[in-house]
């Protein structure tokens, strides 16, 4: 789907975006799930539209965007495919990613949500809510 033209997020958005998607990894890598999360990396790269945006950045592991999934978010050629780089034009918030393991899609509101989600506020399969993370 091509994006439609956004305004740019306030400088208060953007750190709004960034506290978000600090509180939805919960600190833990949102590609694999097993380190410690210490970068923001833009799914939809900046020198391509991508905004600060929740649906567009994910908590990662690594430094710079040469190590860990970081580096992977980058130079892995699957990277498109698995949603953690995104193509000029397409829209964060509908395209999908494979999420520690998982398919889903990033909301808008900082939450997480799988194709086989309960109702928003319940439990789903394997202990995740639909805000990310482990009860």
């Amino acid at each position: 789907m091509i994006a439609p033209k956004t305004p740019k997020p306030t400088p208060a958005e953007s750190r709004r975006a960034y506290e978000l998607v600090k509180e939805r990894s919960f600190g833990v890598c949102e590609i694999c799930g097993r380190r410690r999360a210490t970068e923001i990396h833009h799914r939809l790269h900046r020198s391509q539209g991508g905004r600060d945006v929740v649906e567009n950045l994910i908590h990662v592991c690594g430094s710079g965007n040469h190590t860990g999934c970081h580096g992977d978010a980058h130079s892995d050629p699957t990277r498109y495919t698995l949603g953690w780089a995104l193509r000029n034009g397409t829209i964060p918030a509908v395209e999908a990613l494979l999420y520690r393991g998982r398919p889903a899609t990033l909301t808008t509101d900082g939450g997480v949500a799988y194709p086989d989600e309960v109702p928003r506020g319940l439990v789903a399969a394997g202990g995740y809510t639909t805000k990310g993370g482990h009860r």
